[in-house]
This record gives structure tokens, C-alpha cells and sequence, in this order.
């Protein structure tokens, strides 16, 4: 069966920051190799970006992120992948991993943007302007199987407007952004010229998996704490502000996908802000306050996807709830550790139909970044 991954990664790499312009060129973030016996308490992961003299690392202790380590970590040659397919920087090995886990086309994220890299707006946007270039320089050499999604410098919206037009036209699939934006929420007023833009150039937003928001990540000093909670729960912040904050009510034609945390999530969440929405409009009208939406978060379900593990017991459920449409598939490669592919393991499946995984294996991510995929005419080919 055909096979399009939602949601793959790429690890950065010096190249990655090539696209700086002149005046940030030496604050380029530079890749750090610790020998293992000399940190410990580092695991595999004992290499780390350094950036404006800060690392982007934490192995323990408040604010434990595990992000993006350059490919010089123990880590890095533990994995199944090259260390080629891992930065794209050989997009032959990708291509042929991807034949190897069935995948005809694969959509590419970020890995090391999923945390702010910097305290200075600006060179922030600096560094995901260049990271956009160089994805798309890579993607370019196989376009036909490897597509990009841009990510959006939200923390100076104006630029990010700016940058969705111009990645509009250089052929990025969607616009990355996390759940929230530092400790501001995605549906507060100063983003939305950015959300209108999206809709004008009809590109979806893919709200993913990060660690956005310092005041999370200070309450996590380990890293199971660290992934179920400063990581995951910004997504579900995210899909606040489009349901029930009216990003989706505003923008109408805006579509949005929400990454790498499931779906089982979705019908209890969804369900428990439709039971909030007459109560929250209650006390709005009586504060002298228009309704936030005009209608309940329920009735944006259209509009609204998401990616499910290939083993989530509640899957048919989440189908028969928001719609066979709106679910796609992520193979997570490079990233995947202690797992087996995504679409094999769906494929597996007893509880699906066919058709209902032919819709979760190409057709709706098919259908949601709008790509041009004929798989009778790869079938062929091959």
C-alpha cells in the first residue's frame, strides 16, 4: 500500500547555518563534542549545540531537554540510520531507508527549532530564516520524495509574514510552529497577520511537539518529566488557541494540523472545552466581553488533523469521532528509537478496514499538504 510520512526529521548541521546573513555570521551556534568520560552523567547524548555561549542541552535537573545533539554523539552512531540520512546531507541513504520502511514521499521537520535557540528575537529569526533555506536545499535534490516544512520566526511576526510568502514560493508543504510562543498563547492578537497570511497562500499550520514555553521546561529536572509534560503538553495549548481561542473561527479557510502526540487525546480534550464554552461565555457576557468563537470549538472538526501512533488502542474511536480525513501517519525517521516503523505496524492492524488505512497511509496527508502523488504511476516505475 502507498505510503505518504507526515512528520519525518532532519538534524541540523554546520551547513544549516550557512544562510546567516553578514552581521550574524559569528554568532553562529557551533557543535560540541564532550568525550564521554569526561561527562557521564551526558549518556550517549554527549554532544550539544552551543549557542550565544549557552548550551542547548540539559541532561538533568530543572529545565532537561533532550534536543538536536550534533551527529558527533554516541548517540547518533547507535542509530539504525547513516549518519548521512540523518542530516540529508546524503540524500541517497535517505531514499533508500525510505524504500526500505515502504515510504514513497516523506514531509521533513525540524529537530533542533522544537526549543528557542536564542534570547535575541532577532537573531532567532536570523537562524530559522537560514534553517529554511538550507531544508530546502536539501529536499531540492529529491523533490519528488522529499518534502519541507518552513518554520515560522513567530517571536517577530511581521517577519514571519515575510517569510511565509517567500516560502510559499520556494515550495514548502506546510508552516511549523510549536504551542505556544515563549509564555504567550498563538491566538492572542499579535499573530494573527501571521495566520491570515497562511490562509492567503493556503499553506496548513503544523502546530508540533516542542519545548516552547520556559516555564514548563523549568518544572521538569528529569526526562520523563521532561517528554510527557514540558514537550507534549504545549501541543495541547496549541490546539486551545485554534479551536477554542478562534484562530480557526477567524480565519476560515485556515487548516491545522497538531504532530507527534497522538490522538487518542483529542475526543476528551475537545469534549471537555465544548463543556466549558457556555460557562466561559456566561462570565464573558457579563464582563461587557464578546464571545471568544461565535460558535463551540465542536465545530471546527473539519479543519482540524492529527498524526496517531500506529499502535494507539482508541484509533477507531478518534476515526468514527473526527473523521476518517483527518488522520495521518508519522514515521518519525531519524528520531524513532525503541519502536518499529509506523506504517508497517498500522499495516498489522486487525481493528482498520483497508480503505481506512489507505486514508491513514497516503490519502489524507495526500490530500492535507496537497501534493502531487500518483502511486499507480510510482507503482509502475518501480
Amino acid at each position: 500500500m502507498p505510503y505518504i510520512d507526515a512528520d519525518s526529521h532532519v538534524y541540523e548541521v554546520e551547513e544549516t547555518w550557512d544562510h546567516l546573513p553578514e552581521k550574524y555570521r559569528y554568532r553562529r551556534p557551533v557543535p560540541i563534542t564532550v568525550p564521554r568520560e569526561d561527562a557521564p552523567y551526558m549518556g550517549v547524548d554527549n554532544s550539544f549545540w552551543l549557542v550565544d555561549g549557552k548550551a542547548m542541552q540539559w541532561t538533568w535537573g530543572p529545565g532537561t531537554i533532550q534536543i538536536g545533539c550534533p551527529l558527533t554523539s554516541i548517540h547518533a552512531g547507535m542509530k539504525e540510520f547513516s549518519i548521512g540520512n540523518q542530516s540529508l546531507m546524503d540524500v541517497p541513504a535517505r531514499l533508500a531507508d525510505l524504500d526500505r520502511a515502504g515510504v514513497d514521499l516523506q514531509v521533513i521537520y525540524s529537530t533542533l527549532l522544537f526549543a528557542p535557540l536564542t534570547d535575541d528575537d532577532a537573531f532567532e529569526t536570523a537562524l530559522t530564516v537560514s534553517y529554511n533555506r538550507w531544508i530546502e536545499a536539501r529536499c531540492a535534490e529529491a523533490p519528488d520524495r522529499l518534502k519541507w516544512s518552513a518554520v515560522l520566526p513567530l517571536r517577530e511576526p511581521q517577519e514571519a509574514v515575510k517569510e511565509i510568502y517567500r516560502v510559499k514560493d520556494a515550495g514548502a508543504v506546510s508552516l511549523m510552529c510549536f504551542g505556544t510562543v515563549g509564555e504567550r498563547m498563538l491566538h492572542f492578537p499579535e499573530f494573527d497577520p501571521v495566520w491570515a497570511a497562511a490562509e492567503e497562500v493556503d499553506l496548513p499550520i503544523a502546530v508540533h511537539v516542542g519545548w516552547p514555553t520556559g516555564s514548563l521546561r523549568q518544572m521538569c529536572n528529569e526526562h520523563s518529566s521532561s517528554l510527557n509534560v514540558s514537550f507534549t503538553l504545549p501541543l495541547l495549548i496549541g490546539f486551545y488557541s485554534f479551536a477554542g481561542g478562534g484562530i480557526l473561527d477567524r480565519f476560515p479557510k485556515l487548516r491545522a494540523i497538531f504532530l507527534e502526540g497522538g490522538c487518542s487525546w483529542l475526543p476528551w480534550y475537545l469534549e471537555r472545552m465544548d463543556h466549558y464554552y457556555p460557562v466561559a461565555e456566561f462570565f464573558r457576557s457579563s464582563f461587557g466581553h464578546d464571545p471568544i468563537t461565535s460558535v463551540s470549538p465542536e465545530n471546527f472538526k473539519d479543519r482540524i488533523y492529527l498524526t496517531s501512533e500506529a499502535d494507539e488502542t482508541l484509533l477507531p474511536f478518534v476515526l468514527d469521532f473526527l473523521g476518517e480525513d483527518n488522520i495521518m501517519m508519522s514515521e518519525d525517521m531519524p528520531h524513532l528509537e525503541a519502536r518499529e516503523g509506523s506504517g508497517e505496524g498500522l499495516g498489522a492492524r486487525t481493528d482498520l478496514t483497508d480503505a481506512r488505512k489507505e486514508k491513514i497511509l497516503w490519502k489524507n496527508a495526500q490530500a492535507f499538504y496537497k501534493l502531487d502523488f500518483a502511486p499507480a504511476a510510482r507503482a509502475a516505475a518501480e
